[in-house]
């Protein structure tokens, strides 16, 4: 008795884990339940986050995915504002890069945020958690500093 108890605390811990979402949002966004892909939250203001997960298969570090945004949005004509380090929920270190740019006609801003993972017990494969968030560019000045501290609560 004492084992299939065990084993449904295990399942129903494992449960509650998988619905937790990948980020503690600011308290202005709302999350999105439709099928869209990976997490996505939205503020009324149109304001969007998303946290997404992508295949890796050159177990690269946070540096250098950095370094590859860092050139392909600059190429697409984004001017860098800032960028750094930040550990997300356990610590683990991942890179923040932020971005203007126009789009149709209007300044926005941009905030990307990229993390190296790993995943699977028995054959782990490498992948990325990449965290956007981005805003009509008065929004995204209002709403920056709080996306950027919800970074620290990102969770693999």
């Amino acid at each position: 008795m004492r084992n299939r108890s065990w084993f449904l605390f295990a399942l129903l811990s494992l449960m509650a884990a998988c619905a937790t979402p990948p980020i503690t949002p600011p308290p202005e966004f709302v999350e999105l339940k439709d099928p869209g892909e990976g997490y996505r939250a939205v503020t009324a203001d149109d304001a969007r986050l998303r946290v997404r997960n992508l295949d890796d298969e050159t177990a690269a570090d946070a540096k250098f995915w950095a370094g590859t945004l860092r050139s392909d949005l600059a190429q697409r004509g984004y001017e860098a504002v800032g960028e750094g380090a930040i550990a997300d929920q356990t610590g683990v270190q991942g890179q923040w890069l932020e971005w203007v740019a126009n789009e149709q006609g209007e300044r926005v801003g941009y905030l990307v945020a990229v993390w190296p993972r790993t995943k699977g017990l028995v054959w782990p494969r490498p992948y990325l958690q990449v965290v956007e968030f981005m805003a009509r560019d008065a929004i995204y000045k209002q709403r920056i500093d709080a996306v950027k501290k919800a970074l620290g609560s990102v969770q693999k």
